[in-house]
């Protein structure tokens, strides 16, 4: 008899998993014919609009000729140069501005004084119109790699703080009541119970920083900068070549896509393992 149970029930549960693998085979064709579609329908839309004559190629382009302007770049030795120099500063921007913004939420996280003081500096630090710090990094620092690092990091360290803080004091009250009732010191508190919750927050903020991160870097580079996607961007349109700054464009949003992505598995990860 219990051999007889142990069996239905493994069946059970068999059925159970392969109905949820079937659930998201069907979300994920279901997501996937959506993006074709919508890209078909852009695309062509495109491409019918500048065909036609309903849009002035001169200022537009086409869809055929961004992708001609894309593949000649990709052949170019500089535009290599370009978009390591650009990926370089919103990657070191993301690192530092994250680890920064993280350290503060910990910090303010035990100390509201603390954060009550530095509040009004902050909120007027964060208010500061990202162009305008610009031109001021590369009168400090001349046109190389740290304005737009600096311009990335400004961005992203505001984003990690104010989602660090919000996790660590979203815990649950009654929580962190039990682990003081078992008498946790506050570094077992933090490692085993305040970070794992605050995790997955800190890792979403961290995909909206990356994306952050480029445009920053970009932002810079558009002011001045001697190599980078931004400032190629501005040289391209100054020419008036319009298919070839669309497809820097379409690189940019390709690569703030693969760091998008790579944040996502990430999160993916760590949600996996706070549960």
């Amino acid at each position: 008899m219990s051999r007889s149970i142990v069996a239905d029930f493994s069946a059970m549960e068999h059925a159970v998993f392969a109905e949820r693998r079937k659930r998201r085979a069907q979300v994920r064709l279901r997501v996937w014919t959506i993006r074709i579609a919508v890209a078909v329908v852009l695309v062509g839309g495109w491409y019918f609009a500048a065909r036609q004559g309903l849009v002035n190629p001169l200022f537009v382009s086409s869809p055929d000729e961004v992708a001609k302007g894309l593949v000649t770049q990709l052949g170019e030795g500089a535009f290599w140069t370009d978009v390591s120099a650009t990926f370089s500063g919103a990657l070191v921007g993301l690192a530092a501005g994250g680890l920064l913004g993280i350290v503060t939420g910990v910090v303010f996280s035990r100390s509201e004084v603390l954060e009550r003081a530095a509040t009004p500096f902050l909120t007027l630090a964060n208010s500061l119109p990202r162009p305008a710090l610009a031109p001021i990094f590369i009168l400090w620092f001349g046109l190389g790699f740290a304005p737009k690092a600096l311009v990335a990091g400004s961005v992203v360290y505001f984003v990690l703080l104010t989602s660090t803080l919000a996790a660590l004091r979203g815990i649950d009250h009654d929580v962190l009541q039990l682990t003081r009732s078992l008498s946790m010191s506050p570094v077992q508190r933090f490692l085993k119970i305040e970070l794992p919750s605050a995790l997955p927050s800190i890792v979403g903020a961290l995909r909206l920083g990356a994306v952050y991160a480029v445009l920053g870097a970009v932002l810079s580079e558009m002011v001045g900068a001697y190599y980078g996607l931004g400032q190629r961007l501005v040289v391209l349109t100054g020419n008036f070549k319009v298919a070839e700054s669309f497809a820097v464009l379409l690189f940019m949003g390709v690569m703030s896509m693969v760091l998008d992505y790579a944040i996502k598995g990430l999160e993916h990860l760590v949600a996996s393992r706070s549960r």
